[in-house]
C-alpha cells in the first residue's frame, strides 16, 4: 500500500490551519465587537444622559458651565459615533440579522457615501442564502476589493455582481481606474490580495484578478455554494 504524498497532505493541512485561523479571527471580531457595545457602548451612553440631566438642572444663567457641558455632550456623541463605527467594521451586525444580500447593498452604500464613487450592484436571485462561513468569506473579499479601488484605482464607476446558478456562486467586481498591474497582483506584501485568495481557497473555489493600463480591475470569485466540490 503505498503512502499518501507528503506534499498533499502539507498542502492539506496549510489549507485547515487557514480555514480555522480565519474562523478564528472571525469569532474573535464578534467577541470584540460585543464587548464594546456591552461595555464601552453602554457607558457613552450612561454619560449622555448623565449630562444631559446636568444641563435640564443647571439655572439659566449658568451660561459658561452650559457651553462646556454642551462642548462634552457634542464630544460624547462623536464618541458613540466612532464605536458603533468601530462595532460595524468589526462584525457588521446587518450580515447577521439580514443576510448577505443586505450586508452587501449596506456595505457599496457606505463605500460610495464615503468615497463619492457610484456603485451599481447587482444580486440575482435577489436573496442569496449561504452558510456563515461562505457569507463571511464574501463579505470580507468586497471589503478588501472595494478598499484596494478606494486606495490605488483612481476609478470614476464601481460595479458589483453576484449571482447563484446551479449551485455555483460568481461574485465580480470591476472599476474603471488605472488598471493593477501583474507585479501588483504578485507582490507578496499585496496582503489584501492574498487574504482574498486564500478565503476563496479554504472554499475550493478560484479567483482571478485582472486589471491594465485603461481596462481598470476586474475581481473574479467562483465557488460552490455548499460543501459539494465545483465540477470542472
Amino acid at each position: 500500500m503505498s503512502l499518501p504524498d507528503p506534499g498533499i497532505r502539507s498542502r492539506a493541512q496549510v489549507h485547515d490551519l487557514s480555514s480555522y485561523l480565519q474562523t478564528l479571527l472571525e469569532e474573535e471580531r464578534k467577541r470584540i465587537a460585543r464587548d464594546i457595545h456591552d461595555d464601552l457602548g453602554q457607558e457613552l451612553a450612561s454619560i449622555k444622559l448623565e449630562i444631559a440631566l446636568a444641563l435640564r438642572e443647571l439655572p439659566e444663567n449658568a451660561g459658561a458651565a452650559r457651553g462646556r457641558l454642551d462642548n462634552v455632550e457634542a464630544l460624547v456623541d462623536s464618541s458613540i459615533r466612532s464605536v458603533k463605527r468601530i462595532i460595524t467594521e468589526l462584525r457588521p451586525h446587518v450580515l447577521d440579522d439580514l443576510g448577505l444580500t443586505a450586508a452587501i447593498e449596506w456595505q457599496t452604500a457606505e463605500f460610495q457615501r464615503r468615497t463619492g464613487l457610484p456603485v451599481a450592484v447587482s444580486v440575482y436571485p435577489g436573496e442569496i442564502i449561504l452558510d456563515a462561513e461562505r457569507s463571511t468569506a464574501l463579505f470580507r473579499i468586497l471589503q478588501e476589493g472595494l478598499a484596494n479601488v478606494a486606495r490605488h484605482a483612481g476609478a470614476t464607476r464601481v460595479s458589483v455582481s453576484l449571482t447563484e446558478i446551479d449551485g455555483v456562486i460568481e461574485f465580480e467586481l470591476r472599476d474603471n481606474g488605472c488598471g493593477i498591474t501583474p507585479e501588483q497582483i504578485n507582490d507578496p506584501r499585496s496582503f489584501g490580495l492574498i487574504g482574498i485568495r486564500e478565503r476563496v481557497r479554504t472554499l475550493g473555489g478560484t479567483s482571478e484578478i485582472l486589471g491594465g493600463p485603461g481596462k481598470g480591475t476586474r475581481l473574479a470569485v467562483k465557488f460552490a455554494a455548499t460543501d459539494d466540490t465545483l465540477g470542472p
